[in-house]
């Protein structure tokens, strides 16, 4: 699977917000949690969505000593948006797709590879 990243984001106003409020080498930081995120929701199919316990365990210990904090500051930014227990890449699927899309896409191409080995 792969996910989209603008090449606009390395210096894009938000996530020169977020670095700021992320303090030391912060821009990097929310480079991490942003690519992090939706590296995380393609692999996993989460339509974008990082629950409390995922960016925990994804972006605390040596990347971030308070990850929640983080993220707060990444939907203050406007980078993410603040969901029901936890948090979504903000316009995630105006370059993603869906779970469903992919699910389906996947299903398809197993019954086309199925048939093109002769296992009707």
């Amino acid at each position: 699977m792969w996910a989209k990243l603008d090449d606009a984001l390395l210096d894009h106003r938000k996530l020169i917000e977020a670095g700021r409020a992320l303090g030391k080498d912060g821009r990097a930081k929310a480079l991490g949690l942003y690519s992090g995120g939706l590296l995380y929701s393609q692999k996993h199919l989460t339509d974008g969505v990082l629950t409390r316990e995922v960016v925990e365990a994804v972006f605390g210990g040596d990347f971030l000593a308070k990850p929640i904090e983080g993220a707060r500051a990444m939907v203050k930014a406007g980078l993410w948006e603040a969901v029901e227990g936890g948090f979504r890449v903000h316009d995630y699927h105006d370059h993603n797709p869906q779970a469903a899309d992919v699910l389906e896409k996947r299903r398809r191409d197993r019954e086309r590879k199925h048939k093109s080995n002769g296992r009707n």
